[in-house]
């Protein structure tokens, strides 16, 4: 997981220069990031407007009113958004695997797969994150309740990401399969704008493990509705679950790695 000698606060000092990098290029393009991020907004607010619809039609769903809906739209877009922008190289990672693009990468003494996270920062995450605000703004969420959103948007991004290693790590086993796990990854941010509560049975297990949409955005509203600190130690201990496990995949999936002979210089 880690180089022998790397050191930890070196490593991620370096991860933070490179994702200052990745940003300032993808912020480079004033008219194309506007754009994308305007995008997104719209494309979140006109689906939120369904949820508002419906809301306005029906007073619950499974126990859940329109404040709930607009807390986990709130955490599921602000967490997606953030790993889009710290992450986003993640989401090229299967490419790199298939194409034998992985050498640039691990010729370079830092940590391979924080090097490749960091590589590149989608500017459609601003977008994301944007939309969160103005959902906590416009939905009327009380100042006490931000804190733990902050620490929800936080664990679900680490989720995201984490899920995102081992779908596009898929290709160390199974070929080319870099449209499954995109897909795999996108189907993962639109169950986690659902109330994962509708569910019930092998779905609702399913909802919580193969495709956690579940510790997204279901624990983060029901540890706001009741606060207890058993609710956020579950919520902390899934996301790391879930890290430990991508880490796990990936580098287990890198000794099957068959080298295509590119080597080049990166930062």
């Amino acid at each position: 997981m880690w180089k022998e000698g790397e050191p930890v606060i070196k490593t991620f000092a370096f991860f933070i220069y490179l994702l200052r990098t990745s940003i300032k290029a993808s912020i480079s393009k004033r008219g194309a990031f506007l754009i994308e991020s305007g995008l997104m907004i719209a494309n979140n607010l006109i689906f939120f407007t369904i949820w508002w619809i419906f809301f306005r039609q029906f007073k619950d769903v499974a126990g859940w009113n329109f404040h709930d809906m607009v807390i986990l739209m709130a955490v599921g877009t602000a967490a997606y958004g953030l790993m889009q922008i710290c992450f986003g190289g993640i989401r090229n990672l299967s490419k790199i695997i298939i194409n034998g693009d992985l050498d640039p990468f691990m010729t370079q003494p830092k940590n391979l797969l924080l090097h490749i996270a960091g590589s590149k920062s989608h500017s459609k995450g601003w977008g994301h994150l944007m939309t969160a605000l103005v959902l906590v703004i416009l939905g009327g969420v009380s100042l006490h309740a931000v804190p733990l959103i902050l620490i929800s948007i936080l664990s679900g991004c680490f989720v995201f990401t984490a899920i995102n290693v081992i779908a596009h790590s898929l290709p160390f086993w199974m070929g080319s399969v870099e449209g499954l796990s995109k897909k795999y990854c996108d189907a993962l941010f639109l169950f986690a704008l659902y109330p994962t509560n509708i569910y019930s049975g092998l779905l609702q297990v399913i909802m919580f493990t193969v495709i956690p949409a579940g510790v997204i955005s279901y624990l983060p509203v029901e540890l706001i509705r009741d606060f207890s600190w058993t609710k956020l130690f579950i919520l902390i201990l899934s996301s790391l679950s879930f890290i430990v496990i991508a880490f796990f995949v990936f580098y287990s999936g890198l000794k099957r790695y068959e080298s295509g002979n590119k080597f080049g210089t990166r930062l």
